[in-house]
């Protein structure tokens, strides 16, 4: 009986650091956010234009790849076709501004409501299969809507694309030009810094928790009663509003949409920026975003193959730890903090 009791203790005990654990772990997280937030606002207005452009990049990437992560990384559904929803969220601003002629807030809306009808439509079919029947549907969506924009060129401008005068941003008391870099610098951060918060709030509340154990073992949240078929499309729709967001954003940026937009490539980005940073942890494909974005800013200047480095690198990274760059020091945190125990 005794020995009971002690067993109960060590796993209450247990569990009781664990959760610390996981508390500590979230405040270091949110503080170190913080921080990095309060630098980018700090050095906006000194960063010369190449570098302020490389961050704009990597700004509206890390929105993509956090709101892909839900997707593949927290309800293990590795869509084929996100490349829909960042061209959609693209021409979800290009066409309201130069046909209806509608103000930068209004376009936003517009696009993240066209993103979210598209993404709700075809969850309702790709979300009911599983595995390789569902990369292989998200592949033909994007596929189909690819060439719909090649072709339809009355619409989308097909390979030359639509150019578009950005309306500023009106914020009530006053309004500022988009085409001011600082101002653009700023309109970018505040949408990575809401994504961040949302999405952080979403994966540490009980709905993330379901979309873990749907990661984990699908029949056995089947069993306790979750209804698997909702959860996967809420987190598929979830991930395809932010894509868009980041496909508008994009198009803010430069001003411009074409069909590249709907491509294979903004299909497979994500998917790497997970692969290499880390799936299951939102930071870790923003670090993959931040890696690719270097390679391709720096490496790419002096030999046009570097994604062959990128994919030595990849495989690398993934014969030390599947769980990418991230779960590679979660791990070895991990272990630090059991030795210590």
């Amino acid at each position: 009986m005794e020995h009971m009791n002690s067993l109960q203790e060590r796993e209450v005990t247990g569990s009781g650091l664990h959760a610390l654990k996981r508390r500590i772990k979230a405040k270091w997280t949110s503080l170190v956010f913080v921080l990095i937030v309060l630098a980018l606002i700090m050095i906006g207005p000194v960063l010369p234009p190449g570098i302020m452009s490389l961050m704009l990049e990597m700004m509206i990437l890390s929105i993509f790849a956090m709101g892909y992560d839900i997707c593949l990384g927290y309800t293990d559904q590795c869509s084929l076709g996100h490349s829909l929803f960042f061209g959609i969220g693209a021409y979800g601003i290009v066409l309201p501004v130069l046909h209806l002629n509608v103000g930068l807030w209004l376009a936003v809306l517009i696009a993240l409501a066209l993103t979210f009808a598209f993404a709700f439509l075809e969850g309702l079919i790709s979300v009911r299969l599983s595995e390789a029947y569902f990369v292989i549907i998200t592949a033909i969506f994007f596929f189909i809507f690819f060439l719909l924009a090649l072709s339809m060129t009355w619409l989308t401008g097909g390979d030359d694309g639509l150019s578009v005068q950005i309306p500023p941003v009106d914020l009530g008391f006053a309004t500022f030009s988009i085409y001011n870099r600082l101002v653009n610098f700023y309109f970018v951060l505040f949408f990575l810094v809401v994504t961040y918060i949302i999405l952080t709030r979403i994966v540490n509340s009980p709905l993330g928790r379901v979309f873990i154990s749907i990661r984990e073992n699908q029949e056995r949240a089947r069993f306790l009663g979750y209804n698997v078929f909702r959860y996967k499309l809420a987190a598929f729709v979830l991930s395809a509003l932010f894509a868009g967001l980041s496909g508008a954003l994009y198009a803010i940026r430069l001003r411009y949409g074409n069909a590249d937009f709907f491509s294979f490539t903004w299909s497979v980005n994500p998917i790497v920026w997970s692969l290499l940073g880390g799936m299951g942890t939102l930071i870790g494909p923003c670090i993959g975003v931040v890696i690719m974005s270097l390679f391709q800013y720096y490496v790419s200047a002096w030999w046009s193959q570097y994604l062959i480095i990128v994919g030595i690198l990849i495989i690398i990274v993934l014969r030390v730890s599947p769980k990418g760059i991230v779960g590679y020091i979660k791990s070895k945190s991990e272990e630090a903090l059991g030795g210590e125990g």
